[in-house]
């Protein structure tokens, strides 16, 4: 898999393979004007059918309605295509919202890529 970044206004995506699985990473805000790049980049990932795909998001500093509503679309689409869901994340930013719109507890959500990966070797 070639590792492949995009960049809008206020948000920087990037995905690159770790441990043979794909890692998105997302940096600044998920909000109305990244949520596109966002959902474009997990899509053309879920395309490929891996295993696992994880949404990195621990360089978020805003996580807004339409990026919540994009990572649950992102896991319904990843369980009906059997593939594990997975989003990193420990600051409040982000957990936070998830916490309060009680989507952590669809969400497989973890402090640390590690926390994500150790079960996924085994």
């Amino acid at each position: 898999m070639t590792d492949r970044q995009w960049w809008g206004e206020d948000i920087a995506v990037e995905t690159t393979e770790v441990d043979g699985l794909p890692v998105t990473r997302v940096t600044g805000e998920v909000d109305a004007l990244g949520v596109d790049l966002l959902r474009e980049e997990l899509d053309d990932q879920l395309d490929r059918r891996p295993r696992m795909l994880v949404a990195d998001l621990t360089g978020v500093t805003v996580l807004g309605s339409l990026g919540i509503g994009l990572l649950l679309d992102a896991h319904r689409r990843a369980a009906a295509d059997g593939v594990e869901f997975a989003v990193v994340a420990a600051q409040r930013a982000v957990v936070r919202p998830l916490r309060l719109t009680e989507v952590d507890r669809v969400l497989t959500v973890r402090p640390t890529l590690a926390d994500v990966l150790a079960p996924a070797a085994g």
